[in-house]
């Protein structure tokens, strides 16, 4: 595998610990709902950046006895994955190390590719799609969610949090993903020539004592381990000011009128025959 196309991408979240336990508690029944239903037993299917593969393993349940593979650049994530798939005996799941701009199958290897809050970080997601759909077999299904960043709203305001929102968002552009791609699912599709393309959104709302507990301390680690290192390398805050978000993060989250949602896009197409 060359190297060229790994050397320049920079996942904004980082891998740290807290990023990986908080995308552990991903589901496919909540985060691959706009799939599930054209889903079928036997099917093959690829999870594209799969991380700690919470998500690859409920599609893998739900397939057998069809193949699942999971995909993902961070081999320490995959050997989490692979010990959790061993535990529970799921024959039909395998994990491999690689990346998007170079899918380590042959074409029309699959039914089925899936991709979940991967494309808004890559610098070429026109490339990553076309690849997604050269190993995929014709009439094979094409299935990506990303969020949209700014449809981003909480309350109880605090103006450390707008600073996160703000800052998080240009270190991403800096790292040269698109925190905004949600809206922008549609005419990626339709440049790279996904046909029939069924464009759907979907809500992260938390809202209670828990949820909001679970994702404002979640944040707080996060900020205070990988995901606060960009903003810092770029110049667009000090560590002081990260320090500041991480503690407004957890006052937020203990607030009783605290409330934290945005959109997330999802599409559907398939492979022209």
């Amino acid at each position: 595998m060359s190297s060229e196309p790994l050397r320049h991408e920079t996942y904004t979240h980082g891998h740290a610990p807290a990023v990986v336990r908080q995308h552990a508690q991903r589901t496919a029944d909540e985060a691959a709902a706009f799939l599930l239903p054209e889903l079928s037993p036997g099917l093959c299917l690829l999870d594209v950046g799969c991380g700690p593969g919470s998500i690859t393993r409920g599609l893998a349940e739900r397939l057998a006895p069809g193949e699942v593979v999971g995909v993902d650049l961070s081999r320490e994530t995959l050997e989490g994955a692979r010990r959790d798939a061993a535990a529970r005996g799921l024959r039909n799941l395998r994990y491999e190390t690689g990346s998007v701009y170079e899918l380590p199958f042959p074409d029309a290897s699959f039914d089925v590719v899936f991709a979940h809050q991967v494309i808004q970080h890559l610098r070429e997601r026109t490339n990553a799609l076309r690849q997604m759909l050269r190993v995929v077999k014709p009439g094979g299904l094409v299935a990506v969610r990303d969020v949209d960043w700014g449809t981003a709203a909480y309350w109880p305001r605090d103006p450390w949090i707008d600073r996160f929102i703000e800052v998080h968002q240009q270190a991403w552009y800096r790292n040269g993903g698109e925190p905004q791609l949600g809206r922008q699912l549609r005419a990626l599709f339709n440049e790279v020539g996904v046909a029939e393309p069924r464009i759907t959104a979907s809500v992260w709302c938390y809202a209670t004592p828990a949820e909001t507990t679970a994702w404002g301390e979640s944040y707080a680690d996060r900020l205070l381990t990988s995901m606060g290192e960009a903003p810092v390398q770029h110049g667009l805050a000090s560590r002081s000011d990260i320090e500041q978000m991480a503690a407004a993060f957890r006052t937020w989250a203990a607030h009783p009128d605290a409330l934290w949602m945005f959109i997330h896009v999802e599409a559907l197409g398939r492979k022209p025959m």
